[in-house]
């Protein structure tokens, strides 16, 4: 008996970045979420995040089991539920604290899109105050805008997805290749915002700017960074630009996790794509 749902949603593009989430019904009655069997006959590419679904993320893993025993704890059973009853009502309700993580940080990119565009304001209040720090630091660092949600594909490689935002830093001096993360804000012993750096974001920012620069060589020599908010409290941004050194070895790690999904899907995008575990071109991993 499935307590907990598979997840199985997953964001599509054409090879040109048009997205695909959703496709009509065969009844004609609305739409439902685009699927590998869609992808297959369409020639869709997947997500970045999609590919790297691949890889185990212990830190996401371990938040939920905890929403999961919070819920457990504090939920009271009723003398009549039975205990399949009671554990999906536990799942529910940790689905809820997910969806409204969710929600949350949604909200926040935004909030960050809207203003990157036009300089306009989250009107919620809880937004706008979780927000601040954010717009504190891009009139402080952003000394031009290049792209805000801009979505690219890698025709060669086969994946695509949407960026937040491209745009010159002052701390780095040339065009950077901008993430948005939100976290529940954790303080070290100073009771500084402390948040967790995964393991897969630089990948994630390396498959973007690779495919960025595979459409335009004047992001070839592009930054790449994580931009980490508070998204229970305000707090000062946490800006995390990944090493240039690292930059082959994000893609090749990438491209492994690629290799993976094709096998694991038995779908490959490009028929003509080489394989990921040969040496990326040269021309694409320079820093």
């Amino acid at each position: 008996m499935i307590i907990v749902p598979r997840e199985s949603s997953s964001h599509w593009y054409f090879p040109d970045g048009t997205p695909l989430h959703d496709v009509p019904r065969a009844d004609g009655k609305g739409t439902r979420p685009t699927s590998l069997r869609d992808a297959r006959k369409l020639g869709l590419f997947p997500s970045v995040t999609n590919v790297l679904g691949v890889i185990a993320n212990p830190g996401l893993t371990a938040w939920k089991m905890e929403q999961a025993i919070l819920s457990a704890l504090t939920l009271p059973r009723t003398e009549e539920e039975s205990l399949d009853a009671f554990a999906r009502r536990v799942v529910t309700d940790m689905a809820t604290e997910v969806k409204s993580a969710a929600d949350r940080g949604s909200a926040v990119h935004a909030a960050i899109e809207g203003y990157a565009q036009g300089g306009w304001l989250p009107e919620d209040k809880e937004i706008a105050r979780l927000f601040e720090p954010a717009r504190q630091w891009f009139d402080a660092e952003v000394t031009q805008v290049h792209s805000v949600e801009i979505a690219t594909g890698h025709s060669e490689w086969g994946y695509a997805g949407r960026v937040d935002l491209v745009a010159t830093l002052k701390s780095t001096g040339r065009p950077t290749v901008i993430d948005f993360k939100t976290q529940k804000v954790r303080r070290d012993k100073d009771g500084n915002f402390k948040p967790i750096l995964h393991d897969t974001w630089p990948l994630q920012l390396e498959a973007y700017r690779q495919a960025l620069a595979s459409r335009d060589k004047g992001l070839t020599h592009a930054a790449i960074a994580s931009v980490v908010i508070g998204s229970t409290e305000p707090m000062p941004v946490v800006v995390k630009v990944w090493d240039d050194g690292d930059k082959p070895g994000f893609f090749r790690a990438f491209l492994a996790a690629r290799d993976l999904w094709v096998w694991q899907k038995n779908y490959c995008p490009v028929k003509d794509s080489p394989n990921a575990g040969d040496e990326p071109p040269t021309a694409l991993v320079q820093a």
